[in-house]
């Protein structure tokens, strides 16, 4: 399709306009440094995780004791994904740009938005992966979490404390519906209550019970699995991951909330589902309490996935694409005010030329027991 500059004139294109960005808080949340540069898309690095260890008494003996064995568990962090979004002018076009002066602004704007267009599907790709690795979830599905107060910032923080997070750098990203709320709160608007009027006057979220508070426009709605009339097929001990489910039907997905008939307490979200009878697997640690035979699951409502974690539980693999060299390819890495780096070609053709932005990426959950979900 060609390109329609008929109404670009010099007039149209500004150094002063600029584009648009969407909230962008989960990656900004998360260990980003873990790049290496040697991994091909589609390969793997493997993130080493200890199992845990028995307690044992000591008993004094002149024979020394051995150790016992470990085996380590391990989680993969792939690269997944390798986008691009692409422009291109013909020299007619080109040229008529120059004579209006408005070239360079054409492309600076073209990049501008094609690094909006990749960040917020990177973006929406680290929140779906640190959804799908959660290990248990908080609050109501489908209610506002700051309806009314902040208190489930205090619940979601003892899921994470429970499960030995270090809180040390806790991250909670949440989406505009739920920043709005809060914004509206009296704790936050009544500097008696919130000791000052920074957050009223800024507009910007302060920690709150240790979390860094961010907004994102990744966070989306969850739609749950159809899955119906499940029970477990066989106790399951707590501290086990693996659920066998029998005589339901239907599917239960990944990210889905799942509570047991004997375990009222605990809102699980699965991080691998089933489509038929078969082993789901709960987030880490796994189960709380012992669950027994024929136990009924519910799989529960559709939810907006809000995400509270560790900064270190979740790491993201980002980098430019490895272009060959080619005497057709200008080759440029660009960055851009969120730190992310780009690819940028600039690809000579026939009586044309073609731009492509560049980025590959992965994230992972690599401490499942370090993440939840604030449902909203």
């Amino acid at each position: 399709m060609a390109n329609v500059f008929t109404a670009l004139q010099p007039t149209l294109f500004s150094a002063a306009q600029e584009v648009s960005n969407e909230p962008f808080g989960v990656i900004s949340a998360i260990n980003a440094n873990f790049d290496d540069k040697g991994v091909a898309v589609g390969d793997s690095v493997k993130v080493p995780v200890a199992p845990i260890r028995a307690v044992k008494s000591f008993t004094p003996s002149m024979a020394m004791p051995t150790g016992d064995d470990a085996t380590a568990d391990g989680v993969s962090v792939t690269i997944t994904n390798t986008d691009y979004v692409d422009w291109n002018l013909t020299g007619e076009q080109t040229r008529s740009l120059e004579n209006a002066n408005s070239d360079k602004e054409w492309v600076r704007q073209m990049i501008a938005q094609g690094m909006r267009a990749l960040r917020n599907k990177a973006e929406v790709a680290a929140c779906t992966a640190i959804k799908v690795g959660a290990s248990r979830a908080v609050g109501t599905a489908g209610t506002n979490p700051f309806a009314s107060d902040i208190n489930i910032i205090p619940d979601v923080r003892k899921v994470l404390f429970d499960n030995g997070a270090p809180m040390a750098d806790l991250q909670l990203c949440i989406d505009s519906a739920a920043g709005t709320s809060a914004r509206k709160l009296g704790i936050i608007q009544q500097a008696y209550q919130a000791g000052n009027d920074q957050e009223r006057r800024s507009g910007d979220l302060l920690r709150q019970f240790g979390f860094s508070i961010r907004e994102s426009a990744g966070i989306t709605a969850h739609t749950k699995g159809t899955g119906a009339s499940y029970v477990t097929s066989g106790s399951t001990a707590a501290g086990v991951r693996d659920v066998a489910l029998v005589t339901g039907t239907g599917t239960v997905l990944a990210g889905d909330v799942v509570t047991f008939a004997a375990d009222s307490t605990n809102k699980y979200v699965v991080n691998n589902g089933v489509a038929a009878p078969g082993t789901i697997t709960l987030g880490r640690p796994g189960a709380r309490m012992t669950i027994p035979t024929a136990n009924a699951l519910t799989v529960g409502n559709n939810y907006t996935a809000n995400l509270a974690f560790e900064r270190s539980a979740v790491v993201g693999v980002m980098r430019a694409p490895i272009i060959p060299p080619n005497p057709i390819i200008q080759q440029t890495l660009i960055s851009d005010q969120f730190g992310m780096t780009y690819l940028l070609l600039q690809i000579a053709g026939y009586g044309m030329t073609t731009w492509q932005l560049h980025i590959a990426y992965g994230f992972k959950v690599v401490q499942g027991e370090h993440v939840a979900i604030v449902m909203g």
